[in-house]
């Protein structure tokens, strides 16, 4: 299995560096945020090749949708503690209302 993972990883280098020399145009791009009569936010005009700006894209969003997944992930975590405490206090609490020589319910016997 790791072989085959790591041919998908070569292949998949290959296919960006050959998309990569195929797609070496200048472009220039340009955003300006105005408001009003001034220009708060300006990207300076830079020609970038085409490959770049799309490697940059994807690697942009690859990063939002990992930082989504952590907080995500995070929020899992914690509502787990959260049950598992829950369960912890409803256990002890079902011990404590035990009474020590009564028999207890077939289903709930531990057979051994």
């Amino acid at each position: 299995m790791r072989w085959f993972k790591t041919l998908l990883w070569i292949l998949a280098f290959f296919v960006a560096v050959l998309f990569a020399i195929q797609n070496r145009t200048d472009i220039t791009l340009r955003f300006v945020f105005p408001i009003g009569e001034h220009q708060w936010f300006e990207i300076p005009e830079t020609p970038l090749p085409l490959f770049l700006i799309i490697f940059c894209s994807i690697f942009l969003g690859v990063l939002i949708g990992v930082g989504g997944d952590i907080v995500r992930r995070y929020q899992l975590k914690k509502t787990l503690r959260q049950n598992q405490k829950t369960i912890e206090r409803l256990e002890r609490e079902l011990q404590s209302i035990r009474i020590p020589g009564m028999d207890q319910p077939s289903f709930l016997k531990k057979e051994v």
